[in-house]
């Protein structure tokens, strides 16, 4: 285990679980972003770790930034701050070469969204929704959400929640596709690391060459996708683990990786 001030990091079982500990709302600041930075990257280096989860202590994930934090910044301060938290965090996020999981209990607030989107799946709980308080709160546009909740949800719907301000619930977050499954609140843990450990058992290079061409087809026109695709695929198929895996399926047995 890791000491931070504002977080905890714990790795088991291949996982390296980032659990946001800053009581009372685990609220952002420059603080606990730097040091979930920190974090991100002892999870990217640790040779040991295939899955990250994203979680937070208390009764939520987290309220968001820390708006007294807010209360005297002026444009340029703010500016500062947004670029290292929607910018330099959220390409953290995309660059990584292992799948992270969002485990959201209770509120997700604003910044706490541009968190749980920025991973490849949520797990929500049944008491958690998702809020986006900037314009009743900050007389200021959601920032990231503005795409996020479009490219998740539509534009419509996305409307409505960036202009109201109003939470939406876990249920009608998966209805919607905004998450990728609603679970018990007592199950949660369970449910995500169970989650965790199945995609810790696949070929590590395997996740990271299909990671990353998820997010390099993401923004393409369907015409550049095929050859993308095929070029990720012979990648993938002349390497150790994809003949080890095809080797193991035929003989019956697990695989071994080697990450190569």
């Amino acid at each position: 285990m890791t000491n931070f001030k504002t977080l905890r990091y714990e790795v088991a079982d291949h996982i390296a679980e980032i659990t946001l500990d800053r009581p009372p709302l685990n609220l952002i600041d420059y603080d606990l972003t730097y040091e979930f930075l920190e974090a991100l990257d002892l999870a990217e280096q640790d040779t040991n770790v295939r899955v990250i989860i994203l979680s937070g202590k208390g009764k939520g994930l987290s309220g968001g930034v820390d708006l007294k934090f807010l209360e005297s910044f002026g444009p340029t301060e703010m500016k500062e701050f947004l670029s290292l938290f929607y910018i330099k965090t959220v390409e953290a996020m995309r660059a990584l070469s292992k799948p992270i999981i969002a485990s959201v209990h209770g509120y997700a607030r604003e910044g706490a969204c541009t968190l749980a989107f920025a991973c490849d799946m949520i797990i929500a709980s049944d008491d958690a929704d998702f809020g986006y308080p900037g314009v009743p709160n900050l007389a200021a546009p959601p920032g990231m959400h503005v795409w996020h909740l479009q490219k998740l949800i539509g534009r419509m719907k996305a409307a409505e929640l960036i202009f109201t301000g109003e939470p939406i619930k876990a249920d009608e977050a998966d209805r919607l596709g905004l998450i990728t499954k609603m679970v018990k609140r007592e199950d949660l843990s369970a449910e995500t690391r169970k989650l965790a450990k199945k995609i810790a058992r696949m070929s590590p290079l395997a996740l990271k060459i299909s990671r990353e061409l998820m997010y390099r087809v993401e923004s393409m026109d369907f015409k550049q996708v095929p050859p993308t695709a095929l070029d990720a695929m012979a990648v993938a198929f002349g390497s150790e683990d994809s003949k080890e895996a095809r080797k193991a399926f035929n003989e019956k047995r697990p695989p071994k990786w080697t990450g190569r």
